[in-house]
């Protein structure tokens, strides 16, 4: 297995296990329900679908053996590459599929792997002078992302210590240096424009922030899907190694090796209790969470992901849309028009915490612009910030229901800030609750 890439290979080992384990817990409603005529044929096709499409993207950079080998044995009961049913998935249904993810993972699969030694422990008072100083700092932010009060962290605490510790110095700030805008004029709900200028009236567009692996691979992820709710999403081979790269650096980062670590304590999703030890399991869960393509009009044409960080249209009206990257992004091309502010507004711009509710038009390639009469955004902050963030409050944050409209409803301040995090939860049957939507408003 060395040959074929050990990174790849350990990324795609871990997604089949987590596969495996959602298929184990669907397995009795698929045996226990009275079945309407093909109804539970086309859902364990829709898991397929999704469980394809994570493979695919999971193993971008693998070798063209490794793909071959996988393709090969699940040929049987799914054809990976034109994303189809095998003869025998129909007849053999959930027990089929789990016999053969079961096998690739086994002993002699194309997937095993063979237990590894105890690893050699190193005597860190024997390092070179020279790189003492690289490996205290090392060891500092090793602590900082598993700190030892961790189990007692409330989500609040756990919030301000990513923001003032472990991301201190990946988000932007408002000023000369970083950005500023206008809050001058009030928006109206009927979407008329008050505003003749930008929401963004500075950019520093040579800050560091925008030369982070982070931000450069998030950006190469906004042009990848289709606005319009009930347009099926096709991903192609560049998009799949454009989300392995964002997936890998997003879990690189010490705000993420810090959530996988306070969700081991504090999280009661059962995606997070059984084979959750490494964080390529997180990366699994995150992408179930953010990415697994789910149905809002049509199957598989919406995610987590698309709705809260891109945004959608639906019926002739703007949803989701709640990131400050992809808003400028927009805004300095042209498409989107700025309309003034609206709502509960962040009263103190000369703090490092600045959140904004705007209403805005968004043009595309019909003739009709629409609208969205509030959206709220935390501008500056670092995509890995929000993600963990929001990954944080839905898995490891109030219960769903405990909010208006059935959200969960997290109230916490940062940096003195009264804020909420609004969760709300897309159920699906074959596994674990998606995000149907999440953001950051003033609390």
């Amino acid at each position: 297995m060395a040959a074929w890439g050990a990174g790849a290979e350990s990324k795609l080992r871990s997604f089949l296990h987590f596969a495996i384990d959602k298929l184990e817990a669907a397995k009795p409603s698929f045996e226990d329900e009275e079945e309407v005529e093909g109804e539970n044929y086309a859902e364990l096709c829709s898991f397929s679908v999704g469980m394809s499409r994570n493979l695919k993207n999971t193993g971008a950079k693998a070798s063209a053996d490794l793909k071959a080998a996988i393709g090969a044995a699940l040929e049987p009961v799914w054809d990976i590459k034109t994303d189809t049913p095998g003869e025998k998935l129909k007849d053999g249904m959930v027990p089929a599929l789990l016999e053969v993810l079961n096998g690739m993972v086994a002993e002699g699969g194309c997937l095993y792997a063979a237990p590894e030694p105890e690893p050699e422990t190193v005597d860190e008072s024997e390092e070179p002078t020279e790189e003492a100083e690289a490996a205290r700092e090392a060891r500092l932010l090793r602590i900082a992302q598993n700190p030892a009060g961790i189990r007692e962290m409330t989500l609040e605490a756990a919030l301000n210590h990513m923001w003032d510790v472990l991301d201190k110095d990946q988000h932007m700030h408002w000023g000369e240096d970083g950005f500023a805008f206008d809050t001058a004029n009030r928006g109206r709900r009927d979407g008329r424009d008050t505003c003749s200028s930008p929401l963004f009236s500075q950019m520093n567009e040579e800050h560091p922030f925008w030369q982070k692996d982070t931000t450069k691979t998030f950006i190469a992820l906004l042009d990848n899907y289709e606005r319009e709710v009930g347009t099926v999403e096709k991903v192609n081979r560049e998009e799949k190694t454009e989300m392995d790269d964002f997936m890998d650096a997003l879990m690189a980062s010490p705000v993420m090796k810090f959530a996988f670590n306070w969700l081991r304590h504090h999280s009661t999703d059962k995606r997070c209790q059984k084979n959750f030890r490494t964080m390529n399991d997180f990366c699994n869960v995150v992408y179930d969470c953010w990415f697994a393509p789910y149905r809002r009009v049509r199957n598989n044409d919406s995610s987590g992901f698309e709705h809260v960080f891109v945004g959608e249209e639906k019926d002739g009206k703007i949803t989701g849309l709640h990131n400050w990257i992809q808003y400028y992004i927009e805004e300095k091309k042209g498409s989107i028009d700025y309309l003034g502010w609206v709502g509960k507004q962040d009263q103190d711009n000369g703090d490092d915490v600045n959140l904004v509710s705007v209403a805005f038009a968004w043009a595309d390639d019909d003739p009709e612009t629409e609208t969205k009469p509030m959206s709220t955004m935390l501008v500056g902050c670092s995509v890995e910030w929000e993600i963990a963030a929001l990954t944080m409050a839905f898995l490891g944050g109030a219960e769903e229901g405990s909010g208006s409209r059935g959200s969960a409803e997290n109230r916490f301040c940062l940096q003195g800030e009264k804020m909420m995090i609004k969760c709300y939860h897309k159920h699906v049957r074959v596994g674990g609750t998606k995000i149907a939507s999440a953001y950051i408003e003033v609390g």
